[in-house]
């Protein structure tokens, strides 16, 4: 007689059965579509290494070069391959493992841009430098390789990886490679999410193929328009969220989700132990002690620099406008600042003298939803008025509102008291900083994004803040004033 076996256990399988069928350990292939990403992620961290290791290389050659050329002696290419071959890969080494610390290698929508390129020479050249002195290495016949192979490096790297993604964006548009996203929510909350994906994303082009305002019937558009991304325009409750990943999990689509405020300022949250229900201190995000010594430093030193570098602009700005129109040529805008204190922020008038009293009566053509005030094409513009602020040149005066520590280089936009009597209250805990005269607003597409979503962009910037973000939104600007995302 056969033993008896306990009713519990589950039925045997037949080999080759179900279960082990549905087995992952006897799925040993790899898909083609996943190969194919994993092909072009080799391809892409190969060319970026390579781009930045030829760029250190040549920064390195051109120095010793420069350094031969201005001593007398002659240029012999054998022995400076000679010296450099000595010690160039101890430097790659150092600068490519502080870049892949930093991210530089991730894929390109969430890598990193300037600041950490920045910010990783810097800290590769500090090592180099340290490591020299500390083994008294005669080969550094003068430390002035180090400040000018962090310049030249810094922008070789920042040239090539731009025109390397100038060509796989113009590549992509040649071959018509787009990112299908769909989004969900209602209809008033997907319009700027919609505008603000197409209008910032790298890569290939973005296009919106759906939006869905009932979560019910994700699945559904998901198998009608086969999305890559699906995008939740509001944050969802636990039921929602679930649904979501049920829908994007069997057909591998990415699921992401807009932040609301808290889920910003709960990016840094301290957890605290011991207790019997999970919780999390929010700490106000804010700028002291010395990271505010830091960040005034650097304010006082560009806008200096600034000041003494564009004054043939500004000298030319100021004559165009006396020539041209009637009234005084800087014009004192009341704003609201630091601890939602009022002050005078300058600019080049741009405007007609009676602009202020004008704009009741173009309240009903307001183009910007929440508390803000625009119009596309503001009758009030003056001719050379509409030149300056195409190109941001009426805000140059800004910058002795930073030298008297009024402003920062980058912050929150602050507001004319018009706007801010419209704040909400929570809206108002963007005045725990100076506000800049450029921000994460003027380089994500303010003119594209709603209200909310341009105050949730300020707390994201606090509670982020670091100089090399500064620095990086500096170098952005400039580009997204050519691109018509003129400062508010």
């Amino acid at each position: 007689m056969p033993p008896p076996t306990d009713p519990r256990a589950p039925a045997p399988e037949a080999p080759g059965g179900l279960a082990e069928a549905r087995d992952p350990r006897s799925q040993t292939g790899v898909s083609p579509h996943r190969l194919r990403h994993l092909i072009g992620r080799l391809v892409e961290v190969t060319v970026l290494v390579a781009i930045d290791a030829a760029s250190i290389g040549v920064a390195i050659f051109s120095y010793l070069a420069l350094n031969r050329v201005y001593n007398d002696y002659p240029v012999m290419l054998d022995v400076l391959w000679q010296t450099e071959r000595a010690w160039l890969p101890f430097v790659l080494l150092v600068a490519l493992l502080i870049f892949a610390r930093n991210g530089l290698y991730r894929p390109r929508e969430t890598r990193p841009g300037g600041a950490k390129i920045v910010a990783g020479l810097f800290l590769a050249m500090v090592v180099v430098a340290i490591f020299s002195i500390a083994t008294d290495n005669d080969r550094f016949t003068t430390y002035l390789i180090f400040p000018y192979t962090f310049l030249a490096s810094t922008l070789l790297i920042s040239l090539l990886r731009g025109t390397l993604n100038v060509l796989i964006d113009s590549t992509a548009r040649l071959v018509g490679v787009e990112r299908r996203v769909l989004v969900v929510g209602e209809p008033a909350a997907t319009r700027s999410v919609e505008a603000a994906l197409r209008d910032g994303a790298p890569g290939a082009g973005l296009r919106m193929v759906a939006h869905v305002d009932d979560i019910g019937h994700l699945a559904d558009a998901i198998a009608e328009h086969s999305p890559h991304d699906v995008v939740l325009a509001r944050p969802p409750d636990d039921e929602t969220m679930l649904i979501a990943l049920e829908a994007c999990r069997p057909q591998h689509i990415r699921l992401r989700v807009v932040p609301t405020a808290a889920g910003v300022l709960a990016h840094h949250a301290d957890y605290v132990p011991g207790l019997a229900v999970p919780l999390f201190d929010i700490v106000p995000p804010t700028i002291q002690g010395a990271d505010w010594v830091v960040k005034r430093t650097f304010d006082i030193v560009i806008s200096a620099a600034l000041l003494t570098l564009l004054s043939p602009l500004l000298l030319l700005s100021v004559l165009a406008i006396r020539l041209t129109s009637p009234g005084p040529i800087v014009f004192r805008d009341e704003r609201v600042g630091l601890g939602e204190r009022t002050f005078a922020m300058l600019k080049l008038r741009s405007m007609v003298t009676n602009a202020a009293q004008a704009q009741a009566e173009l309240e009903d053509q307001n183009e910007a939803d929440g508390a803000l005030f625009k119009i596309r094409n503001d009758p009030r513009i003056t001719p050379v008025g509409r030149v300056l602020r195409r190109f941001s040149i009426d805000e140059l005066p800004q910058l002795v509102n930073v030298l008297k520590g009024e402003m920062s280089l980058v912050g929150p936009r602050p507001l004319p008291m018009r706007d801010y009597q419209l704040l909400e209250p929570w809206h108002r805990r963007r005045y725990s900083v100076l506000p800049g005269i450029t921000g994460l607003w003027q380089v994500s597409g303010r003119s594209n994004l709603g209200f909310d979503t341009l105050v949730r962009l300020d707390f994201f910037y606090l509670e982020s803040w670091s100089i090399w973000m500064d620095i990086a939104i500096i170098a952005r600007t400039p580009l997204a004033i050519l691109r018509g995302r003129g400062a508010y």
